[in-house]
């Protein structure tokens, strides 16, 4: 049976066609999967089916009603709600406060608690969660605090939950498990528009698939019917070159070596980088994995151990010692630790150089050289906007990523760390990004790549580490591996996982 319907809805921002003539259907029980390059109309149509834009001309329906004059607390009402990419949650609630947000009960004027708890144990244990309701939700797992959202949308009476890149940042096991979550929930009648970057997971989780785009929608996709690469193709408008690198290490120099490195998640990790080459780094939370590259960049304290840069030892107390030694690094959060979206592009690119290479003598910033890297690094690495003043949040996901990459790369690093730098971005977007850190250890940067994707190690990484509770547990030499080797690499590290890993620290996976 049919529950929601968009019926030829167009969106118009000034001369931007947003949606040209949009129509899909959402079926009950069901999940249906919204895919397409950052800009493609995905979130201007969620946008407008939960009331938050109008459209321009066409309809939505939703129970066979024309809800298009509704306001967004009227569709809350009818059973429209949004799950947000980051858990929209207050850390320092407990669970269940986070549950009752904004519908606390009272009693004689004052907050009921008792029966918040009370309330909060019964929903827990309808949806199957073994936590209790008095625990401070920023203790729990990332991959339980979206579970919670999930949760605080159906107990507001939700029966079509909008879930906005929901894994994002989750390792392949927490995947898993949310998407076990879900088709519970769907099972017992809940329909969910599920909107990723992820091809494999949409095909894994959805009944139905809408791609976006250029604004127009290519529907009738179900389970099972179409493959990634054919998605790809739906997506790009055309095939999507994969991004391969030419495996082996053409220079063979040492830029940097780690000797017995101890601190927080790290236990006595030794290994070397060598120049041109691209390492990629492997661990679940707790590991070590993120820590190490953190600590290599100032923010983690290293307490034991030696680094040496081009075998000269160094200390490294600061992100500013970091940079000094020609240490760049992209973090996995973009929002919180690499961007400033209400700067400009131009602003944000030159933010890494402002005390060295825009300083001037007389204490200002270089604004025409700020100007020509803008310029330079819109064309190098294709950013899509209107002008280098365009502010940054105007961008899509994945040209805000490749604002990040040029503000690291206008440092000229010797070694470039990059955490995660394809979550959240679209396949055309990430199949760049990963061609050019490709090209960029072929003049000569050594590369440490911090990720879960055992594909994309395969085809970026000329080697890489595996860690497990704070320790460097092996080393595994890409020559080539097929997808079947490295799947194997990654079903025996994952099913030989530590479940008893610390994941306290919220810089881990």
């Amino acid at each position: 049976m049919e529950l929601l319907k968009v019926e030829g809805v167009g969106k118009r921002f000034g001369a931007t066609k947003a949606l040209d003539g949009v129509s899909l259907s959402v079926q009950r029980g069901t999940i249906h999967s919204l895919l397409g390059r950052n800009g493609a109309g995905k979130s201007t149509l969620v946008n407008i089916i939960a009331g938050i834009l109008p459209a321009d001309r066409g309809r939505v329906l939703f129970a066979g009603e024309d809800i298009s004059g509704q306001t967004v607390a009227q569709r809350q009402a009818m059973g429209i709600r949004i799950v947000t990419q980051h858990a929209s949650i207050i850390p320092e609630l407990s669970l269940a406060e986070n549950i009752f947000l904004g519908v606390w009960p009272r009693r004689r004027g004052l907050v009921d608690f008792r029966r918040i708890y009370e309330r909060a144990a019964e929903e827990l244990s309808q949806y199957g969660l073994d936590f209790s309701p008095k625990v401070r939700i920023k203790t729990l797992p990332a991959v339980e605090q979206r579970k919670v959202n999930i949760v605080r949308a159906l107990f507001g009476g939700a029966k079509l939950i909008i879930l906005d890149e929901p894994t994002t940042a989750l390792s392949h096991d927490d995947r898993e498990n949310l998407f076990h979550f879900i088709e519970e929930q769907t099972a017992s009648g809940s329909s969910f528009i599920f909107i990723s970057h992820y091809l494999g997971e949409a095909a894994r989780i959805s009944h139905h698939v809408t791609v976006f785009r250029d604004g127009r929608t290519y529907n009738g996709h179900g389970s099972g019917e179409v493959s990634e690469r054919r998605l790809a193709k739906l997506i790009a408008g055309d095939e999507v070159t994969p991004a391969q690198r030419c495996l082996g290490v053409q220079s063979g120099e040492t830029v940097l070596r780690c000797t017995d490195i101890r601190g927080t998640h790290m236990n006595a990790i030794s290994f070397s980088l060598r120049r041109g080459e691209v390492l990629g780094l492997v661990g679940l939370p707790g590991s070590g994995a993120r820590s190490l590259v953190r600590a290599l960049y100032g923010l983690n304290p290293v307490t034991g151990g030696t680094i040496e840069i081009e075998n000269r030892a160094a200390a490294i107390a600061s992100p500013e010692d970091a940079l000094r030694l020609g240490i760049a690094y992209i973090p996995n959060e973009r929002h919180t630790e690499g961007i400033v979206e209400t700067l400009s592009i131009r602003e944000n690119i030159g933010l890494s150089i402002l005390r060295t290479l825009l300083h001037t003598r007389a204490g200002f910033v270089n604004r025409k050289e700020e100007e020509k890297l803008a310029h330079h690094y819109r064309e190098e690495l294709s950013i899509k906007c209107g002008s280098i003043e365009d502010p940054l949040a105007r961008l899509s996901g994945g040209n805000q990523q490749k604002v990040v990459i040029a503000k690291i790369l206008s440092c000229r690093p010797k070694i470039l760390i990059l955490d995660e730098p394809t979550i959240g971005i679209d396949i055309q977007s990430r199949e760049e990004i990963l061609t050019r850190i490709n090209q960029i250890s072929r003049r000569g940067a050594a590369v440490l790549y911090l990720t879960n994707d055992f594909d994309e190690l395969r085809r970026i990484a000329d080697r890489f580490l595996l860690f497990r509770r704070g320790r460097l547990e092996s080393e595994v030499a890409n020559e080539n591996l097929s997808e079947e080797e490295i799947m194997a690499v990654r079903d025996h590290y994952v099913q030989n996982a530590d479940q008893s890993e610390d994941k306290e620290d919220k810089h881990e996976f």
